[in-house]
C-alpha cells in the first residue's frame, strides 16, 4: 500500500494501479470467453464474412497484394476459430468433465489460438506465405 501511494497526487496510484488490473482482467476474460457477449457474437459474424471474401480474393490476387492479404488471415483465421471452439467448449466440456474445468479449457484455446496465429505470421514472413502455401498444392 505505502509503495504505491504518492501524497502529492490527487489520486493514489495504489488505485489506478487496482483498476488497470480490473480493466487487464476484465480485457482479458472477455477474449477467453470470447463467445459470451454481443460483442463477440458480432465480431464472429464480421469475421466469417470478412473470410469468405477475403479467402478467394487472396488466391486470385497478384503477388504484390497477397502478403497484405496474407497478414489479414494470418490474423482471421485463428480469431474465427477461437470464437468458434469456445462456442463447442461451452456446450461440450461441462457435459463431459464439469462445469469447473470450463475455465482450464478456454485458457488452453487460447494458447492454441496463440500458437496458431504465431505460425500463421511465422509462415508469411518466413515463408511462402498462406496463399502461396495454398496455392503450391496445385502445382507440380
Amino acid at each position: 500500500f505505502f509503495f504505491f501511494f504518492d501524497p502529492l497526487r490527487s489520486v493514489p496510484q495504489w488505485l489506478l494501479v487496482c483498476t488497470c488490473r480490473r480493466r487487464t482482467a476484465s480485457m482479458l476474460g472477455r477474449i477467453i470467453a470470447a463467445d459470451e457477449g454481443a460483442i463477440g457474437v458480432k465480431l464472429y459474424h464480421m469475421v466469417n464474412l470478412g473470410i469468405l471474401g477475403l479467402t478467394p480474393a487472396a488466391l486470385a490476387a497478384p503477388p504484390s497484394m497477397s502478403f497484405a492479404m496474407d497478414m489479414l488471415l494470418a490474423v482471421a483465421f485463428p480469431l474465427h476459430g477461437h470464437i468458434g471452439m469456445n462456442y463447442v467448449l461451452t456446450d461440450y466440456v461441462p457435459k463431459i468433465f464439469g462445469k469447473a474445468a470450463r475455465g482450464p479449457a478456454r485458457v488452453v484455446m487460447l494458447g492454441v489460438t496463440g500458437a496458431t496465429t504465431a505460425g500463421l505470421v511465422k509462415l508469411n514472413l518466413q515463408g511462402p506465405g498462406i496463399t502461396g502455401t495454398l496455392k503450391a498444392l496445385w502445382r507440380k
